[in-house]
């Protein structure tokens, strides 16, 4: 079984979902709302096990704090139609709202000259004794080098 972290929750709308997770030789990240997703790679290893620390390390305490990746992914490259998807991943505390923490995912397509707003996946209020569980999983079956923290 690959190893992932992972997040999901339910609300009037229906399934939401975060998750990190091995795909063959490649990790991604799939964004799931009721009424669609998106999935972009996920760099490697290092950076998944960057993620997991991001989740071992939020804080207890009201403080300021935010970890962000930003991915993309090409699609027909170099032709009349390429598309780009970019996308931030970020966990945190929200410092407007009592430091709740919480997950969001947004994304942007890009064609041609043309930019629109894509998926937008928010998470407030993650089950973090979860997440921590998932993160500590992850770091003991795929023991690496230790995350580098900005």
């Amino acid at each position: 079984m690959d190893p992932i972290l992972s997040c999901q929750w339910f609300d009037q709308q229906g399934e939401w979902e975060l998750t990190v997770r091995h795909n063959g030789s490649e990790w991604e990240l799939l964004a799931s709302a009721p009424s669609w997703s998106e999935s972009l790679p996920f760099a490697g290893p290092d950076e998944v096990r960057r993620l997991a620390q991001a989740f071992l390390d939020l804080p207890a305490e009201p403080e300021p704090y935010e970890f962000e990746w930003t991915l993309s992914r090409t699609e027909f490259a170099r032709t009349e139609q390429e598309r780009t998807l970019f996308a931030t991943l970020a966990v945190g505390l929200d410092p407007d709202d009592g430091h709740r923490p919480y997950l969001a995912y947004q994304s942007s397509h890009h064609l041609g000259g043309n930019a629109s707003l894509g998926l937008e996946v928010i998470c407030e209020d993650p089950p973090v004794d979860h997440l921590r569980a998932q993160a500590h999983a992850f770091l003991t079956n795929c023991p690496g080098p230790p995350p580098l923290r900005p």
